[in-house]
């Protein structure tokens, strides 16, 4: 259900865009008083949707660096291991 609603918002979403993104330059030239307050609310939330964005990067980069790092210590674990098993087999 939840990845039908997700789906749902996310056409209707880019619905809306295309349709904005074709049919808001004829409604600027005329002045109209919708086009404007969505420029005024896009002009308003920008600069917040672009520090969460720059947020989730950040944030997402960090994860990468953690996840490579423990990955790196399992390698260096299971290899010592490997070795120490295959030193025991060896005497």
């Amino acid at each position: 259900m939840t990845t039908l609603i997700v789906t749902f918002v996310l056409v209707v979403g880019l619905a809306a865009s295309v349709l904005l993104s074709v049919a808001a330059p004829p409604l600027r030239a005329r002045g109209s008083r919708f086009v404007a307050r969505l420029d005024a609310l896009a002009a308003r939330w920008a600069p917040v949707v672009l520090r969460a964005a720059h947020h989730g990067r950040d944030r997402a980069r960090r994860t990468a660096e953690h996840v490579a790092q423990h990955a790196a210590q399992r390698l260096a674990a299971h290899r010592a291991h490997r070795d120490e098993a295959e030193a025991a087999r060896a005497r």
